[in-house]
């Protein structure tokens, strides 16, 4: 899987989304952007008027989509993940020319809330990434403490704040061994 040496933890599967993904993992972005929204968080609220399944099918050509599946292959989560910056990467963290990779729209299905997938898919990242050095990335909006804390207590290193209001993002990163 090009980044990872194992592709499964727990009970769960991880491999690179295919077009065919393309639905469900919109799907898995959306429940997550209204669940967030019910929560007073905007996040991702855009997902609901900017982005068209065109933009998830996209990043799943570029390869960097993954989707975490039961055993059975039920979706559990999605994630982006790239060695490269995007446009977003470069307003958050500016033009980089370092080691990094870089973790987006990180999101559980919402049959499997509560169940600490995300911990478990950063870890399972952390722990399966065949390149040695640099850092794991990742961004979120500084309105939403939870998931704020959620970052912190996996040990990600909080670099600072990019814009303000409601378009301000808290940056994170963690040193890769």
């Amino acid at each position: 899987m090009e980044f990872f040496g194992n592709s499964t933890f727990d009970n769960y599967k991880v491999k690179k989304a295919t077009v065919s993904d393309s639905a469900l993992v919109f799907q898995i972005l959306r429940d997550a952007a209204s669940w967030l929204e019910d929560k007073g968080i905007s996040q991702w609220e855009h997902l609901h008027n900017d982005v068209t399944i065109e933009e998830i099918e996209e990043d799943i050509r570029e390869g960097i989509t993954y989707v975490v599946l039961t055993a059975e292959d039920e979706p559990v989560a999605t994630f982006n993940f790239s060695s490269k910056q995007n446009s977003w990467d470069v307003a958050m963290w500016g033009k980089r020319d370092d080691l990094a990779y870089y973790i987006h729209r990180l999101a559980v299905h919402k049959n499997h809330h509560n169940k600490q997938i995300g911990w478990k898919a950063l870890n399972w990242i952390e722990e399966n990434i065949e390149l040695e050095g640099g850092f794991l990335r990742l961004d979120c909006i500084a309105n939403n403490p939870v998931l704020n804390r959620f970052y912190q207590k996996a040990g990600y290193r909080f670099v600072g704040h990019v814009g303000e209001a409601e378009d301000k993002f808290s940056i994170y990163e963690k040193t890769l061994q």
